[in-house]
């Protein structure tokens, strides 16, 4: 089972997970094939620290061990 932040479960994500996708598809778009996963978390991660002052982890940080495309 991977892990993932315990952020996510807050309250206080889950009441900006649209905004905060919608955000996060204007500045790069849709999939794009191998490694988007970490363009996605690399901007998921700087949007939620700049608009929202909230740390997040990546599943790639979380989980050393597995290699993500």
């Amino acid at each position: 089972m991977l892990k993932h932040d315990p952020v996510e479960d807050t309250p206080e994500f889950q009441a900006i997970e649209d905004e905060l996708e919608a955000k996060i598809i204007a500045k790069i778009g849709e999939n794009s094939g191998m490694g988007y996963c970490y363009l996605y978390w690399e901007t998921k991660r700087d949007i939620l620290k700049k608009d929202y002052g909230i740390e997040w982890r990546s599943p790639a940080v979380l989980n050393p061990r597995v290699r993500f495309d």
